[in-house]
């Protein structure tokens, strides 16, 4: 088991890259089994299944990377079980293909092996992330 600190830093390193949408060195914090999920609906999917084929993942990250804006998000608290972390975030996000702006709060879960992290889920208001792409119009 990685202790606490390490798997804290890697969360926080996480969160820096993607606030300024540094893919590579978000992917480059994951291990080669890495899989991602948002929990929700099958009416959301493609975005709400879970990949894990690298081809998928580096479709998923560009795209979510691409049209979500996520660099006025604030980690508010960090909860750390063995090798699972749960990050809880607050603040707005932009959708950029409408410009959309949104306050909003959601809990990603890391799980990690050999302190790489091997899974992401995140628990995110659907509804909001529907309205916002402009799929309840």
């Amino acid at each position: 088991m990685t202790d606490r600190e390490t798997l804290e830093g890697v969360v926080h390193t996480f969160y820096a890259a993607r606030a300024v949408s540094d893919i590579a060195a978000m992917m480059a914090l994951t291990g080669p089994d890495f899989s991602f999920r948002i929990v929700g609906s099958g009416k959301l999917a493609p975005m709400t299944q879970r990949v894990s084929e690298p081809a998928a993942i580096d479709t998923v990250v560009q795209t979510l990377v691409a049209q979500w804006d996520m660099s006025k998000l604030k980690t508010t608290r960090l909860y750390v079980d063995g090798d699972t972390v749960f990050a809880h975030r607050a603040g707005l996000i932009r959708y950029t293909p409408n410009g959309k702006e949104v306050e909003t709060e959601y809990i990603d879960r890391f799980t990690f092996k050999d302190g790489k992290v091997v899974d992401m889920t995140e628990f995110v208001d659907t509804l909001m992330i529907a309205d916002t792409v402009g799929l309840l119009e």
